[in-house]
């Protein structure tokens, strides 16, 4: 059972990873920009997908979205944000996208 999960899991990213590059494919001039209050220029906010396939899966192998609540999601995302050193918007993208999953 378990392994179904993780097998439904890596096929659902996989979908979500080609549906997000047809996206950038088709309007490459459309992309999100975050500015920021610090005078720092704006710069490109990637999908929750693609952060997610960026820099979770480099370390581990990231549970499916049901093994945990949203509201554990939550805490999980306060904590990988300081260990993988991602700016708060890249991680709200991130635990969106396992969200939506869940």
């Amino acid at each position: 059972m378990k392994k179904q999960g993780i097998i439904y899991f890596i096929i659902l990213f996989m979908t979500f990873q080609l549906v997000e590059s047809c996206k950038t494919s088709e309007k490459t001039s459309d992309k999100s920009t975050v500015s920021s209050n610090e005078g720092v220029p704006a710069v490109d906010v990637k999908s929750g997908a693609q952060l997610w396939g960026e820099n979770c899966v480099r370390c581990h192998n990231a549970p499916p979205p049901q093994a945990y609540s949203n509201e554990q999601w939550n805490v999980i995302g306060k904590h990988m944000r300081i260990r993988a050193n991602i700016s708060q918007k890249e991680m709200d993208n991130i635990i969106d996208f396992i969200k939506s999953s869940n």
